[in-house]
């Protein structure tokens, strides 16, 4: 009877251990407020919240994707650090138990990379365009000071940043799950990195932060608004037929040419007349950019924008 008890108890605590760490996984999940949408085939994205960042979201307020393979999975970014990073695995264990082998950092915002040191530590390989990576070099920092104020806590939990062991300067390809998985750079646009992903085969984009669906794009410090058209305009030549963007709901080209590469084209023809006309910095929110105004987050971003376009094209 003792012995009967003790194995019950033993099964009861095995049985409470298993719904506690499961439910801890579904509380990382819903703590980053992510989506998993299946997109075709082994393809899936992981739709993030188009907000700033905050401690709920963990600072993955992003799009992110993953291709599950045979024996393991490829991710298209890992997430603003550690425990984003868990998040986003928690998110792909709903689908399948396979490990994630591959990272692929599509850009050198926080979110893209941050979560490195995590899926390092696992052993996965990490692929980058070799300008993000000298891009991470020059913000980490930066970006770990800027989370730890956004979420209340370091969002390395105790690791350093990783960055990746596989870079490439203008295009790579990889095979997996039966498909080839293109990755090509080809300038600079939100950040001095930035790639998309393409999977031919099934006409699948992602964009990374080279496209913003349904917000507001943001020109940062180390964004190219002129290389950011050129390469959109290379990019819309894909004969993709569902595109996940960066930022936003799962899209086509058309659409988030709309909602992108127009907007670019029409703050920096604003901006390049406000600079004929002789302006002067403290009227730059004069440009007018209301026929935007219907994208999320406009009235915080667009007069920032205008600045940071207005400095670079004094430069050009």
């Amino acid at each position: 009877m003792v012995n009967l008890l003790r194995n019950g108890s033993l099964v009861i605590l095995l049985g409470v251990g298993l719904f506690m760490a499961c439910m801890s996984q579904t509380v990382l999940a819903n703590n980053a407020r992510l989506t998993t949408q299946h997109i075709s085939g082994p393809v899936y994205a992981i739709i993030g919240e188009m907000g700033n960042r905050s401690a709920e979201n963990l600072g993955n307020n992003a799009n992110f994707g993953f291709i599950v393979g045979d024996t393991g999975v490829v991710l298209i970014d890992s997430g603003a650090g550690t425990q984003a990073a868990k998040a986003i695995e928690a998110e792909v264990g709903q689908t399948t138990s396979l490990p994630i082998t591959t990272v692929i950092n599509t850009g050198g915002q926080d979110h893209r990379w941050l979560g490195n040191a995590y899926f390092a530590q696992q052993g996965a390989r990490i692929i980058a365009s070799s300008a993000a990576v000298a891009d991470h070099d020059e913000r980490a920092g930066d970006q770990i000071q800027g989370l730890t104020g956004a979420t209340g806590q370091n969002p390395m939990q105790n690791l350093e940043p990783v960055t990746a062991d596989i870079t490439f300067d203008q295009t790579y390809t990889l095979n997996h799950a039966g498909l080839e998985i293109h990755i090509s750079h080809q300038g600079g646009a939100h950040t001095p990195g930035d790639s998309w992903v393409y999977i031919p085969a099934l006409k699948i984009l992602f964009t990374g932060d080279i496209a913003y669906g349904d917000r507001m794009l943001g020109v940062i410090e180390v964004s190219n608004s002129q290389s950011w058209v050129e390469v959109f305009e290379t990019m819309a030549q894909l004969p993709a037929q569902q595109v996940i963007p960066g930022h936003g709901a799962v899209s086509t080209l058309p659409k988030l040419s709309e909602q992108t590469y127009s907007y670019l084209v029409h703050l920096r023809q604003g901006v390049g007349e406000f600079l004929d006309n002789d302006g002067d910095l403290v009227d730059i929110r004069t440009v007018d950019q209301s026929a935007f105004s219907h994208l999320l987050n406009y009235e915080g971003i667009a007069p920032g924008n205008a600045l940071r376009v207005f400095q670079q094209m004094e430069w050009e």
